[in-house]
């Protein structure tokens, strides 16, 4: 079974020309479809029957299109998740089309038309919609993988500070506020040298060592809490970079050693924390770069019933294809069970993926 035999349209017109047009021209590119006269007709069928898309006359006998689509809307049946896409028909385009697309409508197509056009106007509205789908499922789990990355750093027993590159402190989670004594606000915007006992030599120390290796396992330094009191620690230090490849400053993971060397299922355990919060690289990486090309072209390219050109039709599947690379990038970040490493850069570790699910 093709994917136009698992699609049902429903057309809703009481001019019987067209809807005969309309037949014809469904029937030959293989999708099933229900046609009926009316509005309440329609109702009833969207209800029963839930099409994949509906296309209404504007201009119906017991009421217009923007009426049935707001009565849809207004339905128990009604699912935001589930949404049925709309495309209207009118005489010439005697309609406003600016108040349609705000109401929702996927698209507004003219009176007289050619099957053909009605054929693609329906193939593009579905792509349309489901890229919509697409949108709200990625931004879905972008949330809940900010939830999940956030909750995993509050709740964390080690300490936990990020950087920029000119060493200001950009962020740091509840343990650190315990360990150095200071309130979040307290520490946020200050050096990071003013934390360390031996203040800028520790730091140009570690600064040097990460230009060399990118990445710090088990160093061993002191720190000072907010009453000068010296605290040992030892520390995993990495470079953060951006989805270019840029420096955009450093994260270190802080533990209390109490004058000893850190064990090797602690130091494994930060390792393992370090991995999780290089998540949001492979985010950037790999999700951010085809959504610029989807949310920029997309919506607009594939409901302008002016374009013709076939080489446009090419880069709007180029689209499409794009859109279905960050459903299965989003489908196994939402997968993640035991986070595991690759190389990105040089010297720069990211989660790879597809290891991880």
């Amino acid at each position: 079974m093709t994917e136009r035999d698992q699609k049902t349209i429903l057309y809703v017109d009481s001019d019987t020309y067209y809807s005969k047009r309309a037949e014809a021209a469904l029937k030959n590119s293989g999708y099933r479809f229900t046609l009926c006269e009316s509005g309440y007709e329609a109702l009833r069928i969207i209800t029963d029957r839930k099409p994949d898309l509906v296309i209404v006359d504007y201009d119906l006998a017991d009421m217009n299109g923007e009426e049935l689509y707001s009565r849809y809307l207004l339905s128990p049946e009604f699912n935001l998740e589930n949404r049925i896409p709309f495309i209207s028909l009118s005489t010439n385009g005697n309609i406003d089309k600016s108040r349609l697309y705000g109401l929702g409508f996927s698209g507004c197509l003219s009176k007289p038309f050619r099957q053909k056009d009605l054929i693609e106007f329906i193939e593009d509205s579905l792509v349309s919609h489901q890229l919509k789908v697409e949108e709200v499922q990625f931004w879905e789990t972008i949330r809940r993988s900010k939830d999940f990355l956030e909750g995993v750093i509050e709740s964390s027993i080690d300490a936990i500070i990020t950087t920029d590159t000119k060493g200001f402190v950009t962020y740091c989670n509840r343990a650190a506020e315990d360990m150095l004594g200071y309130y979040f606000d307290e520490i946020i915007g200050k050096r990071i040298s003013d934390f360390f006992q031996d203040g800028s030599t520790e730091l140009l120390k570690i600064s040097s060592a990460l230009h060399k290796e990118s990445k710090i396992q088990g160093y061993i330094c002191s720190i000072k809490d907010k009453s000068g009191i010296g605290i040992h620690v030892t520390m995993s230090i990495s470079v953060m970079r951006d989805a270019s490849g840029q420096k955009v400053g450093a994260l270190s993971i802080c533990k209390k050693v109490d004058g000893t060397l850190e064990t090797g299922h602690d130091q494994n355990r930060s390792e393992r924390l370090a991995a999780i919060m290089e998540t949001a690289v492979a985010v950037n990486h790999a999700i951010n770069n085809p959504l610029v090309p989807i949310l920029g072209n997309a919506q607009y390219l594939l409901q302008n019933e002016t374009i013709q050109d076939d080489d446009v039709r090419r880069r709007l599947r180029v689209i499409v294809n794009n859109a279905l690379r960050i459903r299965e990038i989003t489908q196994k970040l939402a997968r993640i069970s035991n986070p595991v490493n690759k190389e990105y850069l040089k010297g720069t570790m990211m989660l790879d993926i597809d290891g991880s699910s």
